[in-house]
């Protein structure tokens, strides 16, 4: 009994999943035994503006941090270091660099530390 209570309920989800796709707007075709089907249209998510920008800033407090932990100098010597590497660590050396936003954040973060 508990077999198929089992499986009446992972039907019923299946269903109701199905008419949550559908209730977004579907295609209706003939398939090739002659059933008429209803299938969800698929949509590409979208990238939202505001994720971006949290992204962006996400990755702006991270440098900020990094450079107020480790010093302007020990900040710079390591970044110097990954620019004498392969591809990659030049791409990130470059990513990594000092930036405008990255050190007025930075300043915020020392004068609240010390």
């Amino acid at each position: 009994m508990d077999k198929a209570l089992n499986d009446f309920d992972k039907r019923q989800r299946a269903v109701v999943m199905k008419h949550h796709k559908l209730a977004n707007g579907y295609v209706t075709k003939l398939n090739r035994n002659g059933i008429i089907e209803h299938r969800p249209i698929r949509r590409v998510p979208v990238v939202s503006l505001k994720g971006v920008l949290f992204a962006l800033l996400g990755f702006f407090a991270f440098k900020a941090v990094l450079f107020a932990s480790l010093g302007g100098e020990e900040y710079l010597a390591r970044v110097a270091h990954l620019a004498q590497g392969t591809l990659v660590e030049r791409a990130g050396a470059w990513l990594m660099g000092l930036d405008p936003a990255s050190l007025w954040i930075a300043t915020l973060i020392q004068s609240l530390i010390g």
